[in-house]
């Protein structure tokens, strides 16, 4: 019997020494924290203002996971690693649609943290130089949102400064009981748009009233054709939303779009009068 627990009692070891209770080599994460960014933009490129949700962690090219800003990430092998840190973002400002800003790039770092210690690091993102602006509105010199679709002269958008989220104006779309729809569209039609890749409208806005975000379809010589993408709910403060148009674009055969705003009063509105303000639009792609 002496002999049968002397034998249990080596297997035993043996098998914990195999899962590595003792293994002098076991391996432990080092952590990055990441709770603050930097957004750097070129003059002619709008405000800086993004509302980066998320960072994907790439090493050595290698995705090791998305994770939300404030969290300490773990990487194993840290020391002569590349971190690629891209931006990520919730499309179209859906919750459950995580995604990577495809307009800014990565910031870059060699890092050299030891095991279990955390490194606090704040990335810095830039617009990749070959991102093409097509539209920047920031309504302080100009309103180019001045095609009426409604065809109502009563429904324009306007230049004003009674909001502003950078600089000293912002659009403003007004609807009221007497003149319940408001629809603008850009002044210019954007010919030559990428097929397959994405689209970005990046806009912030304030509204007391849900309101919708499209396109308007342009056909030379023929009748345009409307497509509202997105609502969005009302919010007290200024909110910054990137809209993704690249289905809209890539699945429909126009020469050229416009970017497209509605505005309709419901019966059951608490006031008799709704308003939109609109800031920082940009229309880009790669």
């Amino acid at each position: 019997m002496g002999t049968l627990r002397i034998t249990v009692v080596c297997l035993s070891l043996v098998w914990l020494s195999s899962c590595g209770l003792f293994d002098e080599d076991e391996r432990y994460p080092s952590y990055i924290h990441i709770s603050e960014y930097n957004v750097e933009v070129l003059p002619n490129q709008g405000a800086a203002a993004q509302d980066i949700s998320d960072v994907w962690v790439y090493r050595n090219s290698e995705l090791r996971g998305a994770y939300p800003l404030g969290v300490d990430i773990p990487i194993l092998d840290i020391e002569d690693s590349q971190l690629l840190l891209f931006p990520g973002i919730r499309e179209n400002g859906i919750r459950s649609l995580p995604s990577i800003h495809f307009m800014l790039r990565p910031d870059t770092f060699y890092l050299n943290t030891p095991e279990l210690s955390v490194d606090t690091i704040v990335p810095t993102f830039r617009y990749f130089d070959d991102v093409v602006f097509r539209w920047v509105e920031t309504f302080d010199f100009t309103n180019s949102l001045s095609i009426n679709e409604d065809g109502n002269p009563n429904t324009v958008v306007q230049r004003t400064n009674e909001e502003a989220f950078v600089g000293s104006f912002s659009g403003r779309m007004r609807v009221d009981r007497e003149n319940p729809l408001l629809e603008a569209a850009t002044e210019f039609i954007y010919l030559d748009m990428p097929v397959g890749r994405p689209v970005y409208l990046e806009m912030h806005y304030k509204n007391d009233h849900e309101f919708a975000v499209g396109l308007v379809g342009e056909r030379l010589g023929e009748l345009n054709d409307k497509v509202y993408k997105l609502f969005l709910n009302p919010t007290d403060d200024w909110k910054k939303v990137v809209v993704n148009f690249q289905d809209e674009i890539t699945f429909s055969d126009f020469d050229g779009y416009r970017i497209l705003f509605g505005l309709f009063l419901s019966s059951d509105h608490p006031s008799d009068t709704a308003t939109v303000y609109l800031d920082n639009l940009k229309l880009l792609h790669r």
